[in-house]
């Protein structure tokens, strides 16, 4: 039973604002978080969670607006002293001293607030929060030795040794599997004294739901909405966010630029696939993120990959593309096994990777931007295929010696665009181009995307925009904690209820996915 909610701010921010040139990462954000709470903030990529979260903690100081924590202005304080006031918080990738033990880790944390406590206190508090997070048993063992969950619940606890009223917990889900998550889900529960407040920042939906009373969602740093967990995971302009207008009821589907409606395309799936994953695997030292992942992108289709944030599509970008190794599984492009070729190896076979973030040179200009892909190509052909972005973005031509700080958001992904296609690939992976830019400049790039499928041009799109990406692609599929779990035509899927569950967090079962 839930212990009853005392209506007293513990936490509270006005008119916040974090600023990064012309990014707008936190606009103007009125927030409150009461005494004894697990409050929840959710949101797509690139909606200001990690900008929030490092505001809140103090790793970050806001360009406007103030934080006040327990009714003092804390807007300037950094992290140390938030963290003497009673602010703890954790961070996705645990960090902990890895040749210490579990148990030293946990007295270095409590030394930083208290250099003095007798060593009887010193060991007293450590064996209360290694029983309270279920690490007694490991109190002695190198934290090098610990499994990614036990790291987790390590993370969590070092955080709890200074005794916070707050605490702030960080994507404490990503990477782990489903009865992973369960544990942690417990583990968090059993916090909940009523005193302690919990802010969770989360891409795992279902953590949210089970741990959190109220849900703050933030879109493009704004808040989007607020309210009851039940309410806001039943909110249509929530779903919206996260799977595009068309699956918000009762509204009319979007019709835009890249969504003509263009003859059907005769795909050859019989020959050679251009790509074929065969049961890849791939993760970050002991986190697993990607689990048997299988699929063929045939010559000139387009494929989309969806899936709630974290649930692995960067990661299977960066594995096709050579970024990250695989761990398990092969990789074929046209038929030659690519699995242990470099990311520069695959690129001189036709492999472009647009990738999440833009990743421009800010000190260079456009064209040399431009130019960095086209290393070793002769001049004449160099300025042919220049010639050929230009005219693709036009707006390119005439910042052609502007630097990248000088471009907005959305000529910057042109930008990033136009230098993966200038070498001329067979194959283009864009990861998560409509990431942080307005709707009309989505539209423009979508048409854009949409001439290049027209001219046969084969893509994996990865994209937080489900309606686009269904619009755009013949084929989809859908990851769900690294596993594809759904299947299909796009069109077919972009009908399927189930996609609007996966998303949010709804109670599934397996047959129900496959059927």
């Amino acid at each position: 039973m839930t212990n009853p909610v005392t209506p007293t701010p513990v936490i509270e921010a006005r008119g916040l604002t974090k600023r990064y040139g012309g990014l707008v990462a936190v606009d103007a954000l009125d927030l409150t978080f009461h005494k004894g709470a697990i409050s929840g903030v959710i949101g797509p990529n690139g909606a200001g969670k990690s900008t929030l979260i490092g505001l809140l903690g103090g790793a970050l100081r806001p360009t406007s607006g103030s934080v006040c924590f327990m009714g003092r202005d804390i807007s300037r304080a950094p992290a140390a002293e938030r963290a003497r006031l009673g602010i703890g918080r954790t961070y996705q990738l645990p960090r902990p001293f890895l040749d210490m033990t579990t148990r030293e880790n946990l007295q270095v944390a409590l030394f930083s607030k208290a250099p003095l406590m007798p060593r009887r206190d010193v060991a007293a508090r450590t064996d209360f929060v290694l029983e309270q997070t279920g690490l007694a048993d490991v109190g002695h063992r190198s934290a090098r030795d610990l499994p990614l969950l036990r790291r987790k619940r390590l993370e969590v606890a070092r955080a709890l040794m200074l005794d916070p009223a707050l605490l702030l917990l960080d994507e404490v889900g990503a990477g782990l599997v489903d009865h992973e998550i369960n544990d942690l889900i417990r583990l968090i529960q059993g916090l909940n004294d009523g005193v302690r407040s919990i802010i969770i920042i989360e891409h795992v939906i279902r953590l949210v739901r089970d741990c959190c009373t109220q849900l703050t969602v933030l879109n493009f740093g704004k808040k989007l909405a607020e309210g009851t967990t039940a309410d806001i995971l039943a909110d249509d302009k929530v779903a919206a966010v996260y799977l595009g207008t068309a699956h918000s009821p009762g509204k009319a589907q979007r019709s835009f630029a890249t969504a003509q409606v263009l003859a059907p395309r005769t795909l050859d799936k019989a020959a050679t696939p251009l790509l074929r994953l065969t049961d890849v695997d791939a993760g970050y030292g002991q986190a697993r993120v990607l689990n048997e992942v299988s699929f063929d992108v045939a010559q000139g289709e387009v494929v989309a990959v969806l899936g709630s944030n974290g649930a692995g599509k960067t990661t299977l970008a960066n594995v096709i593309a050579g970024g990250l190794a695989s761990k398990g599984g092969t990789i074929r492009l046209a038929g030659e096994d690519v699995t242990q070729l470099r990311g520069d190896k695959r690129f001189a076979r036709g492999v472009a990777h647009c990738m999440e973030g833009r990743r421009i040179f800010p000190e260079l200009t456009v064209e040399e931007n431009l130019k960095i892909a086209l290393r070793g190509a002769a001049r004449a052909d160099t300025q042919g295929r220049l010639d050929e972005i230009y005219a693709l973005f036009p707006i390119l031509a005439e910042r052609r010696r502007s630097g990248g700080t000088r471009l907005s958001g959305g000529q910057l992904q042109m930008l990033a665009i136009g230098r993966a296609l200038i070498s001329k690939p067979r194959l283009v992976i864009f990861d998560e181009i409509s990431l942080g830019l307005a709707p009309v400049v989505m539209d423009q790039l979508y048409g854009s995307l949409a001439t290049f499928r027209d001219s046969g041009l084969s893509m994996l799109v990865i994209e937080q925009d489900v309606e686009r990406a269904l619009e755009l692609a013949d084929t989809a599929h859908v990851l769900l904690q690294g596993k594809i779990v759904l299947s299909g035509a796009a069109r077919a899927l972009a009908a399927d209820p189930r996609l609007r569950d996966l998303y949010l967090g709804e109670e599934h079962t397996d047959s129900r996915l496959n059927a």
